[in-house]
């Protein structure tokens, strides 16, 4: 993998050996999740890092961009829409997002799918923005073969109770979320609330120390402040030596006027932490 690579191509394709994108359905909770794999040139060395990227709620900003750098610098990268999002089968709760996450991960592991992509299973990260920074995180704690975590501008719903955001989330779930397979915005809000521990990124905080973990903060974020949902963590993490990268970028929630840097910030994290490995 060449972290420098993000932003550069190869002078022109070639046949057999050019990235490719492949369509995925993979099964989570019994539903059919869909999304797509894009596998790097064949001419950077394999076998290649794979990528498992989250969305956030509900999923507007896909990441695409991030996704492709990615891949330019040797990265294999699974995008997958989680359960009742944009065309996946079932209904969208937040529950279900984690074992989604977990679901695919291991899909991604297996010798089988490894093979067919050139995926090295010692080098697989988790991937998330907003709401998917907070399933990565929770993912992580179930997934101990992973070489590692990024969250980025990562929500949490915990925090969100706690700091009385609960407002602001029930009117996203109501607006946002209408592109989404819900019986309704209530029922939504009804799982957050119900299960906001095991949702919170604190709970079980302790067993992310068994993993490189990245947290890039947006420092004009409005919709997940950094120093309410993931400073708390970063301090935890420190006070118990676990191996954490936290990045501030002058940016809004989505990272919009800085995505060139937010991509070199997590591909230069994942080459440092593959790197360190060898």
């Amino acid at each position: 993998m060449k972290a420098e690579n993000i932003f550069v191509e190869f002078e022109g394709d070639e046949a057999g050996s050019s990235p490719e994108v492949y369509e995925l359905n993979i099964v989570s909770g019994g539903c059919r999740l869909y999304g797509y794999l894009l596998a790097p040139d064949q001419r950077m060395e394999k076998p290649y890092p794979a990528v498992v990227m989250s969305h956030g709620f509900p999923g507007y900003t896909t990441n695409n961009d991030l996704e492709l750098a990615l891949m330019r610098a040797g990265c294999v990268v699974i995008h997958m829409n989680h359960r009742g999002a944009w065309g996946s089968e079932g209904r969208y709760l937040f529950t279900n997002l984690k074992d989604d996450l977990v679901a695919i991960t291991k899909w991604a592991r297996n010798r089988a799918i490894a093979d067919r992509y050139g995926i090295d299973p010692e080098n697989i990260f988790l991937v998330g923005h907003s709401m998917g920074g907070q399933t990565v995180l929770n993912a992580a704690k179930d997934l101990p073969f992973i070489r590692g975590v990024a969250a980025l501008a990562a929500y949490d719903i915990d925090a969100a109770f706690r700091y009385r955001m609960e407002k602001e989330l029930l009117l996203m779930i109501e607006t946002e979320g209408q592109c989404l397979k819900m019986d309704s915005a209530a029922e939504v809000y009804e799982n957050a609330l119900g299960h906001r521990d095991e949702l919170g990124i604190l709970n079980r905080y302790e067993r992310l120390s068994e993993h490189p973990v990245l947290l890039v903060e947006a420092s004009l974020d409005s919709v997940a402040p950094a120093d309410k949902m993931m400073r708390p963590l970063s301090e935890r993490l420190k006070e118990m030596s676990a191996p954490v990268t936290y990045q501030t970028i002058v940016s809004t929630h989505s990272f919009a006027g800085q995505r060139m840097k937010l991509a070199k910030t997590v591909a230069e994290w994942i080459e440092k932490t593959v790197r360190s490995l060898v």
